[in-house]
């Protein structure tokens, strides 16, 4: 038998070392994995806030979506900085997740209910009554006042085309898992409320988003940020959303226009259409039947309603036989404006004087005729009537 030299014999000891070596190693890896997946396991079979967020976390780069689920069917996101800032931090997901029984992706959904923002705060108000913490809790309870009123509106029934949804749900309009409504009074208020416009329009009302953003209201709060000017909230309410073609909303809106425009309400109630929808009457014009609803103009605005060129074509909508003559007609119309109302302030000064005159005219009259009576009582005159009377 041919003997194997040295040199051979060296590279295969070393090469069967290397490998014993590369084995431990490997085994030790492996080992250390397995107690780390086992520890994950452990920590995933808690279902806790944390498990939730390890998957759900924003920040970690792999989720980029806002809604529950988009089309390629990737997990909400959630902001941890901002969650545990929310009114809802102290809370574990499973308790509205109730559903979900597993840590697995995607989740094994179990027999529990989905998440019911109004059952759920119904339920913690009742208790909270029951423990006669109502005072300090008063922050629920108009949770559960506005709950209330929602369950009235147009958004709480079923949607027309989907029977199984609403037509607007919490989470349509408020981000259930960061929920925070900044306290009334303070600059993120401020910033919240004229996020309002973009809430309702960007995924319901796109074209009444669209006509309100050119409008006079639109470009005061779009883009000079203006909190006083009208948005959706100010017109339709937050919660007790109605039908506009219900009749208490037609009647409430010269109300809510009013808020804001307090003299041209006191003047649009001395017309005849202000009479007649104080009487409780829909059918009469009313803000937006002149001055448009969502695409509101300024009135020296070409495109508006009410421009003097497009005057009669507004008051033919109601009166088909109109005719020029309808354009006189000043609906807001009052004494106390020369700018505005030339007319009307010179005939009301007028008629004032007029009045006035009459008034100091026969009060200097009256006057005069009892200091003439107190004149002959003084010179003891006689007046002819009177000397026949005493005969």
């Amino acid at each position: 038998m041919k003997r194997i030299p040295g040199s051979i014999k060296l590279v295969v000891i070393t090469f069967y070392c290397l490998a014993g070596l590369f084995a431990l190693i490997q085994t030790d890896a492996f080992a250390k994995d397995a107690s780390t997946q086992q520890g994950k396991a452990q920590q995933l079979s808690k279902l806790d806030n944390a498990t939730c967020l390890g998957c759900h976390e924003l920040s970690n780069g792999s989720l980029h979506v806002s809604g529950a689920k988009s089309e390629s069917g990737q997990p909400h996101g959630i902001s941890q900085e901002k969650f545990v800032k929310s009114v809802h931090n102290e809370m574990q997901c499973v308790t509205c997740h109730k559903e979900i029984t597993d840590a697995s992706s995607p989740h094994k959904l179990g027999p529990g209910p989905k998440p019911d923002c109004v059952a759920c705060h119904l339920e913690l108000w009742e208790t909270a009554k029951k423990e006669n913490l109502t005072n300090e809790k008063a922050r629920l309870g108009v949770v559960v006042r506005n709950v209330e009123t929602y369950k009235n509106s147009f958004h709480a029934r079923p949607n027309a085309d989907d029977k199984t949804r609403v037509n607007a749900a919490c989470d349509d309009c408020h981000n259930t898992h960061i929920f925070s409504v900044p306290p009334q009074g303070t600059t993120r208020r401020t910033d919240w409320h004229l996020t309002i416009p973009m809430v309702c329009g960007e995924n319901c009302h796109a074209d009444q988003l669209e006509e309100y953003a050119e409008s006079i209201h639109g470009k005061n709060v779009l883009e000079m940020r203006n909190l006083k000017a009208a948005d959706c909230t100010d017109c339709h309410t937050s919660h007790s959303i109605t039908s506009t073609l219900k009749n208490t909303f037609k009647l409430s809106i010269t109300e809510n226009c009013g808020t804001c425009h307090t003299e041209n309400l006191d003047t649009y109630r001395d017309t005849y259409h202000g009479q007649v929808n104080k009487l409780g009457y829909g059918y009469t014009a009313k803000c937006y039947d002149c001055h448009g609803s969502h695409g509101i103009l300024s009135p020296s605005d070409p495109k508006s309603k009410v421009h003097p060129n497009n005057r009669l074509k507004t008051c033919q909508k109601c009166h088909k036989e109109a005719t020029q003559g309808f354009v006189t007609f000043s609906p807001h119309a009052n004494t106390s404006s020369f700018e505005r109302y030339p007319q009307v302030w010179i005939v009301s000064r007028f008629m004032w004087s007029l009045l006035a005159g009459v008034f100091i005219f026969f009060w200097l009259h009256t006057g005069l005729w009892w200091y003439r009576e107190a004149q002959d009582r003084k010179a003891r005159k006689v007046h002819p009537e009177r000397r026949k009377e005493s005969k």
